[in-house]
Parts: structure tokens; sequence; C-alpha cells
């Protein structure tokens, strides 16, 4: 990290010292294979995928975790009108603000102002608490694969949620590339970032269920956004993280107080916590030395 900012928000270290159980083992995947965006950032067509499970009050509601089915928001649709699927704790930013998870309002005036061509009609959107990633990569990835080619998409903006989410949403991203479709991945968990290993990442040091800014800014929600996607067209060669620079509020003292709130969301929700965690247990199998073996069979 740049040496003006803090030490990156462990996850794993909050929860061991909570839990008093020592962490899973960590997993280790090769770099991923990239596929280069292939027309300019201001003639593509940007797809986005979210985690935090955003749908119509028409469609079916997610199960809260190891749900495989994922649904199609229109860019049409305020963001008012849509219901926040993921049942995480971590979710009480995007009920204040929604484009901090699905930035749909700033991705439609940054398409306003021609950062990029257009934003593709729908958006794809599953609750990411998913451990059953075997079918997960081969059942549900290739539909989700074909939604975005079907929209004309160049390249995908990926936005994950939850701790569970930082696994799943970068295997995803690594499936997309390899089908040769570009990717980008904002993230707010760093050791997730080096075990999973998206094609691109954006690392941004703020809460979980932010990883598009702090909500109610949304200046610097557009500026998460616009270096996200510019990191699209910086990393084309090889897998690579770009550390964004941008505070979660103002410099100086309290500027990082979110990483007590964090803590406290998670003693506040220990049962919930602890029922998610039991539910995902049941379809998991460590990734932790199986990730080449993996990869190859899902095709990521």
């Amino acid at each position: 990290m740049p040496s003006n900012l803090p030490t990156p928000f462990s996850f794993k270290d909050m929860m061991a010292d909570i839990s008093g159980r020592q962490p899973s083992p960590a997993v280790d995947f090769d770099p991923p294979t990239l596929t280069s965006l292939q027309v300019p950032l201001a003639n593509a067509t940007v797809g986005v995928l979210v985690s935090c499970g955003v749908h119509t009050a028409e469609d079916a509601a997610f199960a809260s975790t190891n749900d495989l089915t994922y649904r199609l928001v229109s860019r049409d649709i305020e963001l008012d009108e849509l219901v926040l699927g993921h049942q995480a704790a971590i979710r009480k930013y995007a009920l204040q603000d929604l484009n901090c998870a699905y930035p749909r309002d700033r991705l439609l005036e940054l398409e306003a102002e021609g950062l990029f061509a257009k934003l593709a009609p729908h958006a794809v959107s599953l609750v990411g608490a998913i451990s059953d990633q075997e079918r997960l990569m081969q059942e549900t990835v290739p539909q989700i694969y074909e939604e975005f080619r079907k929209q004309g998409v160049d390249l995908v903006l990926l936005l994950p949620f939850c701790p569970a989410c930082h696994t799943t949403v970068p295997l995803i991203a690594r499936a997309l590339e390899k089908r040769g479709l570009s990717t980008v991945m904002t993230s707010c968990l760093w050791e997730r970032v080096h075990e999973y290993k998206a094609p691109r990442t954006a690392f941004l040091d703020f809460p979980m269920g932010c990883p598009a800014g702090r909500p109610g800014a949304p200046e610097q929600q557009r500026r998460v956004i616009t270096a996200a996607l510019s990191v699209a067209v910086d990393i084309r060669d090889a897998w690579g993280v770009q550390e964004l620079p941008i505070e979660w509020g103002t410099s100086g003292a309290g500027a990082d107080d979110w990483r007590s709130e964090v803590r406290q969301i998670y003693i506040d929700d220990a049962e919930g916590l602890a029922r998610r965690a039991d539910s995902l247990t049941e379809s998991r199998t460590t990734l932790a030395g199986q990730e080449t073996a993996f990869a190859i069979r899902c095709a990521c």
C-alpha cells in the first residue's frame, strides 16, 4: 500500500479475534488468463455484476446462502424501486444509499459524460454468499456470460458485497475473462485479492458492503468507479492490482473509524453470522491446495 495509507483492513484477523478461532487455510490461485479490452473505454459497452442481490419487488426473493440463480436488473429502474436481497449485516450501508453497492446512478452519469459509450441494458445481480462453487462455475457462470454477450458488453465491472462475495466474485471474474470477456473488479478485502486473483482489481480500503464508495457521497462514488474503469485500461497483459488512494472520510483523526464500526456490526450480528456460516459450510469444499485442479475444471 502507499505509505500514506493505513494497513489494509483484514477480515480474517478481525474474525479470528472476535471468535477466538483460527482462520481457514488461505488459497493461492495462479494468475488468471487475461482478455484485454478490445476497444477504447470511450467506445465500450460496460456491463455490471453485483453480488448484493438487488432485485425488483416482482422478482422471486433470493435465498440467504447458496442461491445459484441471478436476476437481471434494468438500468431504467429507479433504485428506490429495488429490494436489497443480501441479508448480511454489512448491508446497513447499502440501505442508506444503494449506489455504494449497485452504483446505477453514478454509472448513468458517467455514461452521459462520455467516460464510456454505453451502460448495458441490464445488470446481473446475485447473492454472492455461495460455497457451492463447483456448480456456480459450471452451471451459472456460462449463463451469466451469455447474458453479457447478448448485450454486446465489452467490459464487466464486478462489485463484491460481503466477505463470502469476495471469494465468489473473483472466481466469476476469472471465468468470464477466460471466456474472452474483459473484466475489472473492485475489492474491499486485501487478503482475498491476493488469494483469488481476479484478473484486474481496484482495491479500496473501505468497509465491506461499499465496493463503489461511501453512502451519500456521490462525488467519491464517481471517483471510485472512474478509477476502477481506468484499471481495465491500464492492466492489459498480466494479473494486477491497483490500490486506490481514496479515503473513506476526511483525512486526519477519525478518517478510518469505520473499522471499529464494522467490528461492532459483526459482534452484534453474531447469531446471524453463525447461522449463515453453518449454511455455507454444508456445501463447502476447501480450495486450499486444490486451486489448479479447480481452475481447470471450472474454466477459470
